[in-house]
Order: C-alpha cells, then sequence, then structure tokens
C-alpha cells in the first residue's frame, strides 16, 4: 500500500467514523426543525462544504420549502422552489443526485450572491418517495465528486428515516394536543351553557393549541338567515374585524361552507376566488370552514386561518369540534329559551300581581313602568289616545315615562295624532322598529322633528290592543341608530296584553263608577220622590182640604172652625215632622232618634218604629180629613214583621187612602192585614167610583190622576221581592193587595 493510498483509506475511516457519529446525533432528535437543522450542519461538516439548506417536499403543491440552513443568506429559510426552478427544483424534476461546478451556471439559480459556488444537490427518500432535499455549496476551488454524491447520499437515507421519526412523533403529538384540545373544548361546553361564553372560550382554545392564526364562529342570523353574524372569535381578526361583524352567506369560503353544508378547505387561499380577504391579514395561506349541522338546521360556521400550510386531518379534528360545538349551541339555546320561558312568565306573574292592585290607570302606568321599563335601558313612554264621540283617534297622551337617567315620571302631555304608513302595521298589532328615524321612510316629518329634538333616533313601538281596537303605544326609544332584537323587545311585547287590559279594565271601572254615582244619585232622588209623595205630599194635600173648608165652617158654627184650625195645625206638624225625618236621613244612614218628650207630633214611621204597623196605621186613620170615609181595620190574622216589611205596607197602605180619598169618593174602605201560605199580605178594597186601571198605569188617562202613586206602589214591593195587584171599574170600586214573601221562608 501507497503512503497515498494510506492517507486516503484513513480519510475515509474518518468520514465514516464522522458519519456515524452524525447518524446517532440525529437518530436521538425527535423535533423536526432541530432536527433538519442538525442534519444540515452536519453533512457541511462530513463534506468540508462551506454552506447548506435541506428542504421539504409538499406533495400536494408539487414544490420544496427549504426548512433548515447553514450559513445561508437569511431569505433562502422558508423559500419555495417549484419543479425546475433553482438547483432543489432542477433535483425534484430529476429525482437524482445534481453535481454543478458553478452555482450560476443554472439557468435559474435563486441566490445570486453564491454563483460561484460548487453545489450538489440530492434527493431524500424514504420509501421509494421523494420526500427532503440536501443542497450543500462551497467557495473554489473546492468541488464535488462522486465519492461526496455516495457520502451524503448514505447520510440522506438515515436523515430519510430521522425526518419520518420526527415527522410521526410530531403527528403524535400533534394527535395529542388535538385530543387535549378535544378534551378541553368537551370541558368547556360542559361547565357553562351561557352561549357567548362558551365559543368565546372554546374558540381562544382552538387557536392556542392547535397554534391557528385566527378562528372564530360566525352564526345564521335568525331574523335574516342570510347573512351570518361573528360572535366568537380570537387572533388576529379579534382585532381587525369590527364588534358584531356580519357577511352575507353567498360571500367568503366561509359563506361557500354555509350553503355546500360541507366543509371548504384551501392552502391557496390568496388565489382561491372564494376567498374574502381582510386587510392586515396578508399573511394567510391556509383556510378551513366548517359548517356548524344539527339534525338539518345550519347554525353556523366555525372557521381557521392560518399562515401555515394545513392538512385534512386538520379538516376531520375540525368536524369534531363543529359537531361539538353544534351540541352546545342547540343546548345553550334551549337552556336560553327555558330561562327566557321561566322569566317571562315571572314577568307575567309579577306585572299582574302588581297592576292588579293598582287603583287607577296611573297607577297601572306607574306599576308596569317601575316593574317593566326599569329592567331595561331604553326610555319608554307609554302613550293612551284620545277618542272622538265616532271612535276616531283625536290625540296622543303621554301618560307615563321611564328613562335611564330620570327615572319614573307620571304626566299628562297631549300632542296631535296624525296617520302615517305606520298605523296599518300598528293596527294588526305588529311591532314596529326603527332603526333611524330620519332615514325610515315610514316616519311622518312630526315623529322625526320629536326624535331629532330629544335626541333618539332609535324608535320600537308596540300596540295596546283591546277589543280589537288599538289603544295606546308602549314606546321605546335609544340615544343612537340601533338595530332591535327579539330579546330587546320580549319583555315590553309579553306584557302589553296585560298593561293594555289593565288600563281598559281601569276605564271602564271608572265609567262604571261614574254610571254608579250618577244611578245611585237617580235612586235617592226616587226615593225621596217617594217619600215626599208617601208622607208630606199627603199631609200637604190634607192640609189643603181642611184649609180650603176651614171659613165656611167658621161661618156655619165657630166651635167646627175651631176644631178645625186645630185640625190644620195638627197636620201641619205632622208634615214638619216628616219633613225633619227626610232631611235627618238626608245627612245621615242612621235612624233619627226617637222623640223624648210627651205631646210632640210622632211622623209616620217614627211612630211605626215605636208602636208598629197596626197602631201607626190606626194613627194614620184616625188623622184623615173630616170627610174621609168609614174605615175598618182588620189585623187579627197578622204577626208583627221586620221593620223594612212594615214600612212597605205602611207607605202603600197611605198611598192607597190618599187616592181613594182624593178620587174614589167611597164610603167605605177596609183595610185588611193577613197572612197566608209562604206570603205576607195588605188589601185596601173601596166602594168607590172605580177607574181604568189600563189607561192610568200607561199615563193614557186625560188627567194621568194617581199614575205616580202607582208606580211607587209597584217599585215599593217589588223592593221587597213582593207583588202589587190593583183591581177597579167604573163604578164597582178599587182593590188594592200586596204580598211579601214571608221572611226566612216562612211564617214570622
Amino acid at each position: 500500500m501507497t503512503p497515498a493510498d494510506a492517507t486516503d483509506l484513513a480519510a475515509i475511516l474518518r468520514q465514516q467514523e464522522t458519519l456515524r457519529q452524525i447518524i446517532e446525533s440525529i437518530s436521538s432528535e425527535l423535533e423536526l426543525r432541530p432536527l433538519l437543522t442538525s442534519i444540515v450542519q452536519h453533512a457541511c461538516e462530513l463534506l468540508g462544504a462551506d454552506r447548506g439548506t435541506i428542504g421539504l417536499v409538499d406533495e400536494a403543491r408539487q414544490l420544496i420549502r427549504t426548512e433548515a440552513v447553514y450559513k445561508m443568506p437569511a431569505d433562502e429559510l422558508g423559500a419555495e422552489m417549484a419543479v425546475g426552478i433553482g438547483l432543489a427544483g432542477k433535483v425534484l424534476a430529476s429525482q437524482a443526485p445534481l453535481i454543478v461546478n458553478r452555482y450560476g451556471d443554472i439557468d435559474t439559480y435563486t441566490q445570486s450572491d453564491l454563483i460561484q459556488d460548487a453545489v450538489i444537490g440530492l434527493p431524500i427518500f424514504w420509501r421509494e418517495r421523494m420526500i427532503g432535499f440536501f443542497g450543500i455549496g462551497a467557495a473554489p476551488p473546492r468541488n464535488f465528486n462522486e465519492q461526496d454524491v455516495e457520502l451524503l447520499t448514505q447520510l440522506a437515507r438515515h436523515a430519510g428515516i430521522a425526518i419520518e421519526n420526527a415527522r410521526l412523533f410530531a403527528a403524535e403529538r400533534r394527535r395529542a394536543a388535538r385530543q387535549a384540545t378535544l378534551n378541553r373544548i368537551g370541558e368547556i361546553i360542559a361547565s357553562t351553557l351561557d352561549l357567548d361564553d362558551l365559543l368565546q372560550t372554546a374558540i381562544t382554545a382552538v387557536r392556542e393549541q392547535l397554534h391557528f392564526a385566527d378562528a372564530g364562529v360566525m352564526l345564521v342570523d335568525e331574523s335574516d338567515p342570510g347573512m351570518l353574524v361573528m360572535v366568537a372569535r380570537s387572533g388576529i381578526y379579534a382585532e381587525l374585524l369590527p364588534e358584531n361583524y356580519r357577511q352575507s352567506i353567498h360571500q367568503g369560503m366561509i359563506g361557500a361552507a354555509a350553503r355546500a353544508r360541507r366543509p371548504v378547505f384551501t392552502n391557496d387561499a390568496f388565489n382561491d376566488p372564494r376567498y374574502l380577504p381582510v386587510p392586515g391579514a396578508e399573511a394567510v395561506r391556509s383556510v378551513i370552514g366548517i359548517p356548524i349541522i344539527v339534525g338539518d338546521q345550519l347554525l353556523g360556521v366555525l372557521h381557521v386561518e392560518s399562515p401555515n400550510l394545513l392538512a385534512e386531518d386538520d379538516v376531520a379534528l375540525l368536524e369534531i369540534v363543529g359537531d361539538q360545538l353544534g351540541v352546545a349551541i342547540v343546548n345553550a339555546r334551549l337552556l336560553d329559551q327555558t330561562q327566557r320561558n321561566l322569566a317571562e312568565t315571572q314577568l307575567l306573574y309579577e306585572t299582574s300581581r302588581r297592576i292588579t292592585h293598582a287603583f287607577d290607570v296611573d297607577d297601572v302606568i306607574e306599576a308596569y313602568l317601575q316593574l317593566v321599563a326599569a329592567r331595561g335601558r331604553y326610555v319608554c313612554n307609554v302613550a293612551l289616545y284620545d277618542f272622538d264621540d265616532f271612535g276616531e283617534r283625536t290625540a296622543v297622551i303621554i301618560r307615563g315615562l321611564w328613562s335611564p337617567d330620570g327615572g319614573l315620571q307620571l304626566m299628562r302631555r297631549s300632542y296631535p295624532y296624525s296617520q302615517d304608513a305606520l298605523d296599518p302595521h300598528l293596527d294588526a298589532g305588529q311591532t314596529v322598529t326603527i332603526a333611524n328615524v330620519a332615514e325610515d321612510p315610514r316616519a311622518n316629518d312630526y315623529l322625526r322633528q320629536m326624535q331629532a329634538e330629544v335626541g333618539r333616533p332609535a324608535l320600537a313601538m308596540i300596540p295596546l290592543i283591546v277589543r280589537r281596537q288599538r289603544i295606546g303605544l308602549v314606546i321605546l326609544s335609544y340615544r343612537t341608530v340601533y338595530e332591535w332584537s327579539v330579546r330587546d323587545l320580549w319583555p315590553y311585547q309579553v306584557t302589553a296584553a296585560q298593561l293594555a287590559t289593565a288600563i281598559d279594565t281601569r276605564q271602564q271601572q271608572l265609567l262604571l263608577v261614574q254610571s254608579g254615582q250618577e244611578m245611585a244619585v237617580l235612586h235617592e232622588r226616587q226615593r225621596l220622590a217617594r217619600e215626599l209623595h208617601d208622607s208630606v205630599t199627603q199631609l200637604v194635600f190634607s192640609i189643603t182640604l181642611v184649609a180650603q173648608s176651614l171659613a165656611p165652617a167658621w161661618r156655619r158654627d165657630p166651635a167646627e172652625g175651631e176644631k178645625r184650625v186645630e185640625r190644620l195645625l195638627e197636620l201641619s206638624q205632622g208634615a214638619l215632622a216628616e219633613m225633619r225625618t227626610l232631611l235627618f236621613e238626608l245627612r245621615s244612614t242612621d235612624l233619627p232618634p226617637l222623640p223624648t218628650a210627651t205631646g210632640v207630633r210622632l211622623p209616620g214611621i217614627a211612630r211605626l218604629r215605636r208602636d208598629g204597623l197596626v197602631r201607626a196605621l190606626q194613627k194614620h186613620i184616625g188623622l184623615l180629613v173630616h170627610n174621609a170615609p168609614e174605615i175598618e181595620l182588620d189585623s187579627s190574622g197578622y204577626k208583627s214583621h221586620s221593620l223594612e216589611y212594615e214600612i212597605t205596607f205602611f207607605r202603600i197602605a197611605q198611598e192607597a187612602l190618599n187616592n181613594i180619598v182624593k178620587h174614589a169618593q167611597a164610603s167605605r174602605v177596609k183595610i185588611r192585614l193577613y197572612e197566608e201560605a209562604d206570603m205576607v199580605c195588605l188589601s185596601v178594597v173601596d166602594n168607590g167610583v172605580g177607574f181604568d186601571v189600563g189607561s192610568v198605569r200607561h199615563g193614557r188617562s186625560p188627567s194621568k190622576k194617581g199614575s205616580f202613586g202607582l208606580h211607587t206602589m209597584q217599585e215599593r214591593a217589588q223592593a221587597m221581592n213582593g207583588t202589587v195587584m190593583i183591581e177597579s171599574q167604573a163604578g164597582q170600586g178599587t182593590a188594592v193587595t200586596v204580598c211579601l214573601p214571608q221572611e226566612n221562608g216562612g211564617s214570622a
């Protein structure tokens, strides 16, 4: 062996030992990026080269991307070379080693500062599939030969194994991280049913644990299914997109996922026509959109974006996350609906309880504003309409107001009523919402002016309808342009019917009270008329008759005249006593006190209270005028009854005797008090001239005499659930029979 051969053999042995050490070194590294950096550095040291790169093949895009460098220009790391471009592209195209003594001789070189270097390009295979690339360079006078290719090929075989192991390790770690993410999301879903909090926490976990640039969830707008609304976001879009960002379902990759109802995925976002770029997010390369579907209902879209390449297993993972989020959204919405139902029930109960105890319309409105409006953040007015005699609205009356700044105010502020384009909707019971009254063509100029003056452009009007008639409005207003939501309005809407009914009930009660007061006044006037007619009027009539006969009687016989004067005084005292009794009844509901002094003239009712019905009738008969007929009183079949019963009998008998004295020209009268079966009866029968009962009762008699008296007898009997029968014919006298039911259903 020559000295030269010995020197070459020693060099080869050293290279083999170095290669062995390198292989051992790279075999222990499982992190891909540190592994690649170590491999390229060791490769340069093994070959005595100055610099080098190692890249990995992107099979989907058919290019090589530089993943690690050693003493290369800064722009080399991350560079991508398509087939045929640069040293890497040439090797990718040929799938074979390439030695070039001058890098600048490559027609598509990419590093102009290194054109004098000798370079060697070598594919890295794993199971006959090119997975990577070595690019090694050295400044002149170093050149590479087949021995360098063989040495680098040996390293490449072990590098391929190490790269695949690192990829498997990374995949396993990624799988573990994904599983941890799924577990974390499951914990989040189990820990809360607050939809906003749940979605935001879950999306933050997805982005952070899976290392996406941003992640978000957009839900279908329930009021406009053609729109998606951002409800949770994390990453760069949390800063770049405005709050409540909205997007049409017909735009972007998110819209594409929603329309197709299946995942959409791209690793070349800016060249994908479906991608909707956002200023400030130019580094995005990969986008995944996952529709969130439960049953056959599209709820929204989960989307992630990244500057790194994503894979199909990312899509599969996010589909699982989307399924979890779908179940969580449905459960949260069910809970929210249940809570809203409970809150609605409680609100209805509390509102009903408070309004039930309200005394009048103002109290009802005050209770409503304190209970419902005070829970919100809007200015709330309760307005009622004034109506004319034809049921047309003439004015709007603001009866109450609640505002966050001023609290509760009750008032009566009137505005003229004018029809506009809002009326048909309100009359149909629909809630009208206006985001900006200045731009809504349905609003009239007066409404725009009013809202401009108070500085509240947003309006919501909830009609108050009773018996198919709109009696007023609940008017909400807000200080900025505002899109009203169902959640904003539901407390006011669910209580509007109660408010309308309560207001109408109080208004009807007020009318009823007023009507009752008028009826009570009428009844009292009728009662006074009966009492005056049955007592004072009859006494005055008797006084008149005595006064008319006084002068002739005095001329005929002074003694008779004196008796008639005494009779006149007695009747006038009786009339005065009756009048005083009636005046006392007007001032007090108590019975007037009975006189204690002897010789005091007692009114008929006072005597009845003291002595009973029979004695009172006997006294009354004795006081009749001198030309009264012969009167017989038969009370043998009568037992005492209550004061109310005996007053009724006394007044009817009094009226009947008065009519007999004035009209009957009778010579005999028989009064009978008796009881039969379950009735107590009074009959007054005379032998006078009689009359046509129907004509008198219905006012057809020329003189109409006696008609008021007959009515008062009927009213008194009916008030005690009794009956009055009047029988009379011309020339055959008259019989008046009054029967009242036995008290307590039996004999007294």
